[in-house]
């Protein structure tokens, strides 16, 4: 698995590995968010504490929803603003807000649950979303002949950044393993006010983490020359090369602009399949341990099984872009879809592999209903080792699989419109997510209701087959193709916002009133 690099001067070359590195540095920075399930623990028992009783951990989930339904809205639009300021400058304001949403949580943790939202919700999602597009794009830009696996590197940080971080923050917090209250109003809660106390604190000492590993990563990351674009791709793409018309193939002259992209299939394509693909992620995460608390009673085993999954989710991305570059996003992606299918939708006998034949039958039938979702174990027996280690292995096969859209979309999104416009045409499919959680926040549980863990991991592996449809559909090898002749919705304010060019061939007229008389004026 190797990077090409351009063999030109040394401090060139250096530069394309900072810049990798840089952008994993600062996806991994980010992807601390991806902690939110071991420190809204100690938040919630925080503020029951001071000020807020009656707040449960269901509740605490509207920080979540927040940051979610931010990536929703910010992200298509991120790419509006990185063309004003520019990569460097949104690296460097994203990771300042994302930071400061973690400290100013410092002050709203002491307040009201929405303020909390807010400060850590919406604030450090906001940053987070300017600040990552700019990572996807440069890298590609150093590494034309590999973007998949430049991704890969890339956004395995982002995968990767959750267990690091969960472990500083039990280290700080929870040092000496301190239980939660196992009885009483708090049940289920922590209630150590030295540990609770430390709380405030880890806000800034996060805060703090955050910024520095932000800066150095926006230090490290510089865009290529202008012009090496054109002499890396044409390696690439020699065997596609036209001899009689050398500068046919130049990678820079080749690109779709964002209107000309909502013109072309591929576009809605990559939605459909990114919708379907990531609700799935988002069920597995959210549900995955709740399912195993309902056959496996030994809580430590599903701490170590939810720590190793972020070992998974950053492997995963860096497979698949290496997929992706030895073959073509069509068979990444249909491997990927194919593989989700089928360990969605027998998930579920992961709870009957190796479960004590001497457990009533009633606990088979009654894993799939309501009763069960409390966690409370329905057999009094020990949980085998064959039905620990098939559980874990399932759900670290999962969380192998999925991340490879995040690795391969950025990849064939810039393969397919071209570098110049790739990230931001990117950024749109994000507005995918808007849907996802409204989806997972509202239907869910009526699953659950309805049709027990079965039918949930059923229905949900349908979204996979949805994704394998779109990716059928797909181009093999996808390309911008000719510059058109006729400019699409060419309007001067739509080519001030970037989504538009006006050729200087193909002048914009309208009509002005000059001197009494109709006259059309060049724009």
């Amino acid at each position: 698995m190797k990077l090409s690099v351009f063999q030109g001067d040394g401090t060139t070359k250096f530069r394309g590995y900072a810049a990798v590195f840089g952008g994993f540095l600062l996806q991994f920075t980010m992807g601390a968010f991806y902690s939110f399930g071991n420190i809204s623990t100690y938040m919630t028992s925080y503020m029951r504490q001071n000020g807020s009783p009656s707040i449960t951990y269901t509740d605490f989930v509207v920080v979540q929803s927040a940051w979610g339904m931010t990536q929703g809205c910010v992200m298509p639009l991120s790419g509006f603003l990185i063309k004003a300021i520019g990569e460097k400058a949104s690296m460097v304001i994203g990771s300042i807000i994302f930071s400061g949403g973690c400290a100013l949580t410092f002050f709203t943790i002491k307040q009201e649950l929405w303020m909390v939202a807010a400060t850590y919700g919406f604030v450090s999602a906001f940053g987070q979303n300017i600040a990552l597009i700019p990572t996807l794009t440069t890298g590609m830009k150093w590494f034309p002949r590999n973007k998949g696996t430049a991704m890969g590197l890339v956004v395995g940080g982002f995968g990767g950044g959750a267990f690091v971080f969960n472990n500083i923050q039990t280290a700080i917090l929870n040092p000496d393993n301190i239980d939660v209250a196992r009885e009483g109003p708090d049940k289920g809660y922590f209630v150590d006010e030295d540990l609770l106390a430390r709380v405030p604190g880890l806000l800034l000492i996060l805060g703090g983490i955050y910024l520095t590993l932000g800066m150095i990563a926006c230090l490290l990351i510089t865009q290529p020359p202008d012009d090496w674009l054109d002499r890396e791709g044409a390696e690439a793409d020699n065997n596609d090369i036209d001899l009689d018309t050398p500068n046919k193939h130049k990678l820079s002259e080749e690109y779709v602009t964002p209107c000309e992209a909502f013109r072309r299939k591929e576009l809605y394509l990559l939605w459909v399949t990114r919708l379907s693909v990531v609700l799935i992620t988002q069920v597995i995460a959210a549900f995955y341990k709740a399912f195993g608390q309902t056959f496996i009673k030994d809580d430590q085993f599903l701490a170590i099984v939810g720590a190793v999954t972020s070992v998974f989710n950053c492997t995963g991305r860096l497979v698949y872009g290496f997929i992706m570059d030895r073959t073509a996003y069509k068979i990444s992606m249909s491997i990927e879809s194919t593989l989700l299918i089928l360990l969605m939708s027998t998930f579920y006998l992961t709870s009957m592999i190796g479960v004590d034949t001497e457990c009533p039958k009633e606990v088979f039938q009654n894993l799939t209903t309501v009763a069960s979702l409390e966690g409370e174990s329905l057999c009094s027996n020990p949980t085998s080792l064959t039905t620990k280690i098939v559980y874990a292995l399932w759900v670290w096969a999962i969380f192998l699989t999925f991340p490879g859209t995040y690795s391969t979309q950025p990849a064939v999104t810039t393969e397919t419109f071209g570098h110049k416009y790739g990230g931001f045409i990117y950024a749109f499919l994000f507005s995918s997510d808007i849907i996802n959680n409204l989806l997972v926040a509202t239907m869910s549980k009526a699953i659950k209701e309805a049709f027990g863990w079965l039918g949930l991991f059923l229905i949900v592996s349908a979204f996979g087959f949805i994704a394998l449809i779109a990716t059928f559909f797909y181009p093999y090898r996808p390309r911008p193709g000719p510059r058109p002749e006729r400019t699409y919705c060419a309007y001067p304010i739509l080519a001030r916002l970037g989504l538009v060019e006006i050729s200087a061939e193909n002048p914009v007229k309208q009509p002005v009133e000059k001197n009494g008389q109709i006259a059309e004026e060049t724009l």
